[in-house]
């Protein structure tokens, strides 16, 4: 083999070398696919599909409509999250869940599949099925949420997170509540005072007491000009509030939020979650 031949078959065989390492990383760093969920049923026979992605990606097809495919790109922080409420789930029900529907008829139906680890992971429920765990509950309303936005609904994505769900007596949760503005616009709204937090939050105790619920480092009795005030979300900007309350009793109880927090507001996004205090 001469000179030139050596140089050739050398020169082919890191371009053939360093096309295999590039498929190889490609493969590697592709996207997989998280889970998806059908969304189906009711008086208006929707069909709607949902596709989440570990890159962010959400992919969204209406089959009832006939609307071609869209996707978006959810921030890492709201990705984040959706993965541990995922996990939370599967932590529990590591096998899926299955529940029909107790009666009636054009109820939703909601089916689940979480792909884990090699794993397939079924949950199915309905809107007439006995009440779904909190687990469930918790991951589904962050998803209901992405979903709006996905199926072009809303443009603000409105939810609270816990580090859990169960608690002992005299222990602090500690919940922040979060809205983004994940469209190209920004969202304006009214706050009753200059003063007034962004959110309306409450809590319901298993005693059937309601109290609100302020923002740490808020003061409620602080004394305001009585005056509304226009506010703005700017389109790719983040509000957050935490919060922080002592459970005492046993039992469960429901956190509620609200945004914006004037109750005039014709658009209320609204946000609640099941805490268990054993």
């Amino acid at each position: 083999m001469n000179r030139m031949s050596v140089y050739a078959f050398t020169w082919f065989t890191l371009v053939l070398a360093g096309a295999i390492v590039m498929a190889v990383l490609s493969l590697c760093n592709k996207p997989v696919k998280i889970m998806e969920l059908v969304f189906s049923g009711g008086f208006w026979a929707a069909n709607e599909k949902y596709e989440y992605y570990s890159d962010g990606a959400v992919f969204f097809k209406d089959f009832a409509r006939g609307q071609e495919s869209s996707s978006i790109l959810l921030p890492n922080y709201i990705l984040d999250e959706l993965v541990r409420r995922v996990s939370l789930l599967l932590e529990k029900y590591p096998n899926g869940l299955k529940l029909k529907p107790m009666g009636g008829a054009d109820y939703f139906t909601y089916n689940l599949t979480v792909y884990h680890k090699g794993d397939t992971v079924s949950f199915y429920w309905t809107d007439l099925s006995e009440e779904p765990p909190k687990e469930l509950i918790y991951l589904h309303s962050l998803l209901r949420e992405i979903n709006g936005f996905a199926s072009n609904r809303h443009n603000v994505i409105f939810y609270s997170k816990i580090d859990r769900l169960a608690f002992s007596r005299g222990e602090a949760l500690h919940m922040a509540v979060i809205a983004v503005n994940l469209g190209g616009k920004d969202y304006q709204y009214c706050s009753p005072t200059p003063c007034a937090p962004d959110f309306k939050a409450s809590v319901k105790t298993p005693s059937g007491s309601k109290i609100e619920l302020f923002p740490i480092g808020y003061d409620p009795g602080k004394a305001c000009v009585q005056v509304v005030q226009e506010r703005v979300l700017k389109a790719g900007d983040m509000i957050q509030s935490e919060y922080e309350y002592t459970v005492d009793e046993g039992g469960v109880y429901v956190v509620e939020a609200y945004f914006p927090y004037a109750d005039w507001e014709e658009t209320r996004h609204y946000s609640s979650l099941e805490i268990m205090v054993y």
